[in-house]
């Protein structure tokens, strides 16, 4: 059920039903203000969280950039030049994620500048 509405006109009674709803208009702003205040705790924390996701998966997509395969023989096979190459997308996939994750933490730092 939801708050009772609070008219302008019932607080010159004072009554004690009056006082009621003002109470339980107070205790649910309370609840909303420290469900706020714990979601943008939180939200700091996941932004925290995600920078340190963000220099791992640098980092890692940086290490398969630089992995060579030395081959055996005097050529390259198929399969270790194919080896190769998906390990390169595949950190170019990396490095265009994180590039993309970063934009999102941007938008969300002016985001939170302008309306928190």
């Amino acid at each position: 059920m939801g708050l009772q509405p609070l008219e302008f006109s019932d607080c010159y009674l004072d009554s004690p039903w009056f006082r009621e709803r003002v109470r339980a208009h107070e205790a649910e702003l309370e609840k909303t203000n420290k469900f706020i205040k714990e979601l943008l705790k939180d939200g700091k924390n996941l932004i925290a969280a995600t920078k340190n996701l963000s220099a791992a998966q640098r980092k890692f997509a940086h290490s398969l950039r630089d992995f060579k395969f030395e081959f055996i023989g005097d050529a390259e096979t198929d399969d270790e030049r194919y080896i190769d190459a998906s390990l390169h997308e595949f950190s170019n996939f990396l490095k265009n994620l994180e590039e993309q994750r970063e934009i999102l933490v941007s938008f969300n730092k002016r985001f939170k500048k302008l309306f928190v």
